[in-house]
């Protein structure tokens, strides 16, 4: 369904009909560019709080024009999930002079990609549904209550404001030389108006905002209050005056309360779509959405409140609204999903939840709903929002494959899903697969990381060549100058620094010690924050989490432990341990769906690096006191490893005594390791 300003209202109402009674909802975004500045262009290496910082200041000023919600709710007792699909065409059309008139950014190859599928930017531009955030809808009520109190309207609970006393009290009128003849014409007419009997208003001519305040003010003092002077809005959007005779005083007072209320009501209208999302959230629903980072960052901009200045409010404040949230990306890059799905785009993934070993469940269109029959669509938002949904739906459906005895569905509510819960993928990272909402995010060691400045005329096989004593490398290009370089060989990276001299025209930094140069000393307790060590909290159970959300919904709570509460989790983790192949160790750990690319090592967790080492026989030839010097290393690093992560401090050692380098399968039972689960992450 296309909801316009035309059918807003109706769509509303069918949304708060079916919303509390809904499973989940899905949403999706579509809009007016992604990077306005190759300064703010993601990379590969980027902290979770500088992708924040990217995305924040340049990919916000440019608009979401249309929000895609599809709303799943699931009959028991016929099996099938209703969806209710709306398309929303969103933009911010100024109620008034007073009210916010945004500016926004376009970028040419996203017009394009949104006109090669059929945008309809007419009906945007000409239906869309404004919007208000909080916060100027506020400021808007108090701007016309305390012009009403002004004016001598009764306010409730609020004394006239000294500030909009009425003309007469702020002295004599100065009307310029070049629009007295222009005045004393409308008094004319209005003189007029008054003697004559059969009138009762006069409407005057458009004119612009100084001469309607000249009218307003000469009104005022010579008529006094026999007059109700208004300024209306024409077809076309011209502002003009309408005099109207007033019978009484009273009768004035009664039509300026009237008027206060219509305008009042006018900025309730003008809150628009800001309603939908304030229902999402008081809904406390399960939100799903796919490669959503942006989508999440743009309705909160948009309709919420301005995003704030650091991840960690960031992640507050996305708690607040949306309290869970799915991403199917996260979701079709781990286990047990990603051993079937070899693309996780999401029409990509779509197409391949309709075959085994996935089970489509049944779905049946609302009545009055148009059904999305074939993948004409994509890319228009609502329907992107309803195939999002059904990812969503097969791939949870999925897990319950995994129980004794099986499930043929898993409820959104469902433990199973704790591992993704809260989960929102980055795009272009290479060893931080997602950004954790609910606490702190992952903290891979990058030691085996460079950042390296050469000259504009280098390319990636001049890289190679420089790091070719060293093996396999992965380039992250920051810009034509600068890169980070990655060594697929980790133990190697202390040898670099030692081997590569510094050049005429190039130099070469250690990942820390760069970062140390980007953020210096006394910005020691920024950086801090960029990277928190994980705090170590009480884990709730689920009821306890539950009472705690519903008692304090501001304030964000921890998820519950796998180890402690999550039992699904646990049964479901053992199960695909069981079931899983050894992993042979002959095979490369992945393949770039763009090509091959040296992949980096593992990261656990905590962060540890899992160090791969190729060959069984170069191993064997290492001299003995680098053996014992690597190892003590490790067992030092694994010492600081949490307690909660048994299951994973036992792999880690495994690996460590493992002399010949050959690489474990890092499941675990009954933990959340979803992070080793995941392979290199797809670019847009």
């Amino acid at each position: 369904m296309d909801v316009t300003r035309k059918n807003f209202k109706e769509a509303l109402g069918v949304i708060s009909s079916v919303l509390n009674d809904s499973s989940f909802v899905a949403i999706d975004g579509e809009f007016t560019g992604l990077h306005y500045d190759s300064r703010y262009m993601p990379n590969a290496f980027d902290t979770p709080e500088e992708r924040y910082q990217k995305l924040r200041q340049g990919s916000v000023d440019f608009l979401l024009v249309q929000f895609g919600l599809c709303i799943f709710k699931y009959n028991g007792k016929s099996s099938k999930y209703t969806v209710y699909p709306f398309n929303f065409y969103v933009f911010p059309t100024p109620l008034n002079r007073h009210a916010p008139d945004p500016r926004f950014l376009c970028q040419s190859s996203s017009i394009d990609f949104l006109v090669s599928h059929n945008f309809d930017f007419n009906k945007l531009f000409r239906e869309g549904i404004p919007y208000l955030t909080s916060n100027s809808a506020r400021t808007m009520r108090e701007e016309i209550l305390q012009k009403y109190a002004g004016q001598g309207v009764t306010i409730p609970n609020k004394e006239p404001s000294p500030a909009f006393r009425t003309p007469q009290a702020k002295g004599p009128i100065i009307i310029p030389d070049e629009h007295k003849e222009f005045i004393n014409q409308i008094v004319a007419k209005t003189e007029q108006l008054l003697k004559n009997n059969d009138r009762t208003s006069l409407q005057l001519d458009p004119c612009n905002g100084f001469q309607r305040k000249l009218i307003y003010q000469t009104m005022e003092t010579k008529f006094q209050t026999k007059l109700i002077v208004e300024t209306k809005t024409g077809e076309k959007k011209e502002r003009y005056i309408e005099i109207t005779k007033a019978t009484s005083e009273e009768d004035k007072r009664k039509r300026d309360e009237l008027k206060m209320q219509a305008d009042l009501d006018e900025i309730d209208d003008a809150i628009g779509f800001s309603k939908v999302i304030d229902m999402i959230s008081e809904s406390g629903r399960l939100v799903v959405g796919h490669n959503m980072i942006l989508d999440l960052m743009h309705t909160l901009d948009q309709f919420s409140c301005r995003l704030p200045d650091n991840l960690i409010e960031f992640k507050n404040m996305s708690h607040c609204v949306f309290h869970r949230v799915v991403d199917t990306k996260v979701m079709a890059s781990t286990h047990p999903f990603k051993e079937f799905i070899m693309n996780s785009a999401l029409n990509d993934l779509h197409s391949r939840l309709q075959d085994n070993p996935f089970v489509p469940p049944s779905i049946e269109m609302a009545s009055n709903f148009n059904g999305y029959k074939t993948a004409e669509n994509y890319h228009e938002a609502g329907y992107d929002a309803f195939i999002t949904g059904q990812c969503f739906a097969i791939m949870a459906n999925f897990l319950g494959t995994f129980m004794d005895p099986p499930k043929h569905r898993v409820s959104p509510s469902s433990q199973f899903l704790e591992p993704f819960m809260n989960k929102i993928h980055l795009m272009r990272s290479l060893d931080i697969p997602y950004l954790n909402l609910n606490g702190p995010d992952l903290q891979p060691s990058r030691n085996h990381v460079f950042h390296v400045t050469f000259p504009k005329e280098w390319r990636t096989s001049d890289l190679h060549q420089l790091f070719s004593p060293f093996g396999s490398i992965y380039v992250g290009w920051i810009g034509d100058t600068e890169a980070f370089v990655s060594l697929y060989k980790a133990a190697e990276a202390s040898m670099v620094m030692k081997t590569i001299k510094k050049g005429e025209n190039y130099t070469v930094t250690p990942y820390k010690n760069f970062k140390r140069g980007v953020y210096p000393e006394d910005n020691a307790e920024k950086e801090r924050k960029i990277v928190s060590p994980p705090q170590e909290e009480k884990s709730l159970t689920v009821a306890e989490m539950d009472k705690a959300n519903i008692e304090e919904p501001g304030k964000r709570k921890r998820r519950i432990s796998s180890l402690e509460a999550d039992a699904e989790v646990a049964v479901l983790m053992g199960t695909v341990a069981k079931r899983k192949k050894p992993m042979d160790p002959t095979v490369a750990p992945f393949v770039s769906r763009k090509g091959v690319k040296p992949p980096l090592p593992e990261v656990t967790e905590e962060g540890d690096p899992g160090v791969e080492i190729e060959d069984k026989d170069i191993v064997k030839e290492k001299d003995e006191d680098k053996v014992k010097e690597k190892h003590e290393d490790k067992v030092k690093e694994k010492d600081e490893v949490e307690s909660e992560h048994i299951g994973t401090s036992k792999k880690v050692e495994e690996e460590i005594d493992n002399k010949e380098g050959k690489k474990e399968n890092l499941l675990t039972e009954g933990t959340d390791e979803d992070v080793k689960m995941f392979e290199e992450c797809e670019s847009w």
